[in-house]
This record gives C-alpha cells, structure tokens and sequence, in this order.
C-alpha cells in the first residue's frame, strides 16, 4: 500500500472518529469541564492559647491543606504567625472568599475547639463550623478531607451565620454572650427536643418528645474574638436521650456514653447555632459524631 493510500485512511478515521472523540473527552474528564473553582484568600489563625511554634504549625498545615486541594486557588494574606484578631470584613476580597480559623482551649478540660469560618462577599456573610477536639495532636491529625468537607458546607451556607455588617464591627451583645443569664428562657430547634430550658446561673434542663428529661450545665467559653456556649449533659445517661439511633442500640450503648454536648455561637438575641456531640448511626452499630443544630428561643 503506498503513501496516499495510508494518508487517505488516516483522514478519513479521523474524520468519522473525531466528534466521538471528542464527546469521549467529555465523558472521561468531567472534573476539568465541571468542577468549579473557587479563589480563597487565607488569613491564618487566632490562637491565643497556644504557643508561636503551635500556632505556626497549625496555620502552615491549614494553608497547606488548602493548596492541595484541587478545587481551590488559595492566595496566603498572613501578616504574622498567628492573628491578633478576627480580620474586619473590610480587609477581605470582594471578588475571593476570606477563609481564617480560631482555636481555643475549652477550660479544666482537655479539650480544644477549632472554629473555620468562612467570608463570603457575594452573599455579605461569614459562615462559621466548630469541631470539637480531644487534645490539640488531633486538630494536627485532621486528614485534608475533613476541612474540604467543612468548607463545602460553609459555601452551601451551613453552619452558624454573621452578617457582613456584624463582621465589621466590634461584636455587640447580639453577637457576644455576655453571661449565661442572657440565655435564660425557653429554647427549641431540634426534631426529638420538645423544649430546652436555660436558668439563671447556668443550668437547665432539656425535654425530649419521647418524654425523658436532661440536665444540662450551661458555660460561656472566650478566647480572644471567639466566644463559644458550652451544654453539657449532666447526671447519668439514660437510653432515650440518644434519638438519632434506634432504641434498641441505644439501650446497648447509653450505658458507656460520653456526656452529650452542644457547641454553638449566638447569631442574635434569638438564634444558636453550632454542632451537637451525641451518639450516631455507622452502620449497624453506633459511634460519637456530631450533627449541626440551629435553636431558637421560645421565651
């Protein structure tokens, strides 16, 4: 066969193939035509309980995470080796997200809360997500998924919300609990929860649908900017306070069961937010997770 008749042949597969090939490409790579990116500008963290060395570790490893995540083109704004404050909305982007962290220490505990938060100009909010910790070596030992998976909630608009305007400002009263007394009265906002109430001097208790009845100890936690209100379950667990998996297993479990927990931050006069530590489905058994809650006051 000689040169022209190679030359046609090849042309002429080409031809027919190439539209088909082209739709291949479409199908075999989804996440280069699909997949959005989105442009972060990285602040770094608040952590006044924690040394500089920390502190640097914690910040580089978030940054860290961030690059190598596909989705995301991260431009680092860090002045410093950790922040002295929550950067003022005016600071961020219009055209990026504004990403930063705060850790704190919970007290004679030891335990750590770290709180990502998330400023997006487009909708003039920051959104915020808080994990709880057992000691500060597992913040270090968070896989890069786990903040990828925190980052896509706060861009669907989970997790608590402060307005653009609040972000701004000095936090007011509406932002920043000020004692426990301000959270006096009766709340609600959980499918298994008939009613929680908050008395003064921080205790309360919490009214299940199902009928059973908790204590709860309620504390303001500070450190720096960030501000956290802490609900602990108090005296012995008891089988119908763990709503989220079946009775049965409950029963099985309540017996071993870490205290239940509620993390959350004021939004406003009437509105909490945050993460509940309780037991949940993995499966046919059942493990301690977290669920995000909204509460709202009744009274």
């Amino acid at each position: 066969m000689n040169i022209y008749k190679i030359s046609k042949r090849l042309n002429s597969a080409f031809s027919l193939k190439g539209p088909l090939l082209v739709f291949t490409l479409f199908l075999l790579c989804p996440a280069v035509f699909a997949q959005a990116k989105y442009s972060i500008d990285y602040y770094g963290i608040v952590a006044d309980d924690v040394d500089d060395n920390m502190s640097r570790m914690t910040s580089d490893l978030y940054y860290t995470q961030l690059c190598e995540i596909n989705s995301y083109t991260v431009q680092d704004k860090r002045t410093d080796v950790k922040m002295q404050a929550i950067p003022s909305a005016e600071s961020f982007s219009d055209s990026k997200l504004s990403l930063y962290a705060v850790i704190s220490k919970v007290e004679n505990t030891g335990k750590w809360i770290s709180t990502i938060s998330l400023y997006d100009n487009s909708r003039k909010a920051v959104f915020s997500e808080a994990k709880e910790y057992d000691s500060f070596y597992k913040i270090l030992m968070e896989p890069k998924t786990n903040l990828q998976n925190t980052i896509t909630t706060l861009l669907s608009g989970g997790g608590s919300v402060q307005s653009s305007s609040a972000a701004q400002t000095e936090p007011k009263a509406t932002a920043k609990v000020q004692s426990t007394e301000f959270l006096s009265g009766t709340w609600s906002g959980e499918d298994s929860i008939d009613k929680i109430v908050i008395m003064r001097g921080g205790r309360g208790f919490v009214i299940f649908k199902n009928g059973a009845s908790m204590n709860i100890t309620v504390e303001i936690q500070n450190s720096g900017a960030a501000q956290n209100i802490i609900i602990t379950q108090s005296g012995k667990a008891n089988a119908s306070f763990f709503t989220e998996i079946s009775r049965e297993l409950a029963l099985k479990e309540a017996v071993n069961a870490k205290p239940i927990k509620w993390i959350l931050q004021a939004n406003d006069d009437n509105t909490l937010s945050g993460i509940k530590s309780t037991l949940i489905p993995a499966g046919s058994s059942a493990e301690p997770g977290t669920l995000d809650v909204i509460w709202k006051r009744k009274s």
